[in-house]
């Protein structure tokens, strides 16, 4: 009995050990949508501002040199890096406001979306928005 027992104890301490392991690692999901090996930028008028988790996002109607507007789309770190670093919050950015994001570009073709590095805000100030924990 003492040896069947121990068996199974050695089991659930393997199973317990290898989701303690796990766990950590899909809690966070990857941000490999995103070229990491460039840099792009876009100028847009704020529509929407979503200080949420698991990632903070906000939208642009952005006008190319034909008077085109399209919908571009900024993904941030979490809410609460963003508060403790920058003091941001869920009125940061208002619709109406013109701003300009740099980061990297979606991966997928036809997505108008990046991951932000960089925010030049309504008033010229330039915030690097990668300083914060990821």
């Amino acid at each position: 009995m003492s040896v069947r027992l121990s068996s199974w104890h050695t089991g659930l301490a393997i199973v317990l050990t290898t989701l303690g392991l796990v766990a950590p690692s899909m809690a966070h999901h990857a941000n490999s949508a995103y070229d990491r090996e460039r840099t792009i930028s876009v100028t847009g008028v704020v529509t929407r501002w979503q200080f949420i988790n698991p990632h903070a996002g906000i939208f642009l109607n952005v006008t190319d040199e034909q008077g085109n507007v399209t919908e571009w789309s900024g993904e941030f770190q979490s809410i609460q890096d963003l508060y403790r670093t920058y003091s941001w919050n869920k009125d940061t950015f208002k619709a109406g406001d013109t701003i300009t994001i740099h980061g990297n570009p979606d991966r997928r073709e036809g997505h108008t979306s990046m991951w932000t590095s960089l925010v030049v805000m309504p008033d010229g100030t330039e915030v690097d928005v990668r300083n914060a924990p990821e």
